[in-house]
């Protein structure tokens, strides 16, 4: 039992503490104490219930924003994350994957097959998930070909890997450049019954994962497959941004390129065909590539974070004003 100068002290001390704002050293010259014995009567307040923190209601998702998208490009979903970091930063992408992680687990269903593409926020959101306590025997297949010849944990190789890791599912690995040096190579790689094995199940894949590239600053142009000077012709012609290695401008409308007929992995009518096709980017460089795919037709979700969804409104609302 403490006494009746015991409980005092604790009553003052945490008065002047939380509601006076004075130091713990500013508290023990007024009580005559020492510095340590005001701590312990702190910690007594908050064991017994003398003080009592709470914390105002926080929405991680901001539901306004994600009912305005899916009215607007006619979505089937989307999930638009209250991000503390800046538009373009690497704790932004990690509080879109975090943040969106647990919804986008509870959309996989048993002996689902799930495609999954590349990039930052997607790797960001592959790393946070995690099974329900039950198996699912899922089968994970990467989309497309990669980028790069270097590791890379933003690959689809690697986002394969993670994500069948992480819910004990089977990858399947599509072990081939994402563009090829043309239509022949092309042809001849997609008949490769390795890579057959792979493409036969995209046919099966009910949930497709994909980042976004902006166009000049493509992992296809960091990787080598497309030259600067290449993406900024590209860029040029007015496009935006690619999907799985397709191209398209501003207006959704795709692009032919001296790219066509050259990418290893899922075809564009098979992907837009897939029951979700969830789009998982965020930043600035991200607002008119996202804004492009969202208005092709081709993805029918979206995954970013609060700032990037409010401007991809904004551009589409200043764009219907304009016309």
């Amino acid at each position: 039992m403490h006494d009746v100068d015991s409980n005092e002290q604790m009553l003052q001390a945490a008065h002047m503490y939380y509601v006076d704002n004075l130091t713990q050293a500013e508290i023990a010259k007024v009580l005559g104490v020492s510095r340590p014995t005001v701590s312990r009567l702190l910690t007594r307040a908050r064991e017994e219930g003398v003080v009592q923190i709470t914390i105002s209601p926080w929405r991680q998702r901001d539901n306004a924003l994600e009912e305005a998208f899916c009215r607007k490009f006619n979505l089937r979903g989307a999930i638009i994350v209250r991000s503390a970091g800046s538009a373009d930063s690497a704790t932004m992408r990690q509080g879109i994957g975090f943040g969106a992680a647990a919804h986008v687990a509870r959309l996989f269903q048993p002996n689902d097959v799930i495609g999954v593409g590349r990039g930052r926020t997607l790797a960001e959101l592959t790393a946070a998930m995690r099974p329900p306590p039950l198996p699912m025997n899922l089968t994970i297949v990467q989309l497309l070909g990669d980028v790069s010849a270097q590791h890379d944990e933003t690959l689809a190789h690697e986002l394969t890997r993670q994500l069948a890791l992480n819910f004990g599912g089977k990858a399947y690995y599509l072990s081939a450049p994402a563009l090829v040096e043309n239509a022949t190579v092309r042809n001849m790689l997609m008949n490769a019954t390795a890579i057959r094995t792979v493409t036969e199940l995209y046919r099966s894949v009910r949930i497709a994962l994909v980042g976004i590239g902006e166009i000049e600053h493509s992992p296809l142009v960091l990787g080598g497959l497309i030259s600067e000077a290449e993406a900024h012709r590209m860029a040029e012609q007015g496009i935006v941004g690619d999907i799985c290695g397709y191209f398209f401008d501003a207006d959704g409308c795709f692009r032919s390129t001296i790219f066509d007929n050259r990418t290893i992995g899922i075809s564009l009518d098979e992907l837009r065909t897939r029951e979700y096709v969830i789009a998982v980017a965020g930043g600035s460089d991200k607002v008119l590539p996202l804004l492009g795919v969202l208005r092709s037709g081709v993805v029918n979700f979206v995954i970013t974070d609060h700032v990037t969804a409010a401007r991809i409104l904004a551009k589409a609302d200043a764009a219907r004003q304009a016309s």
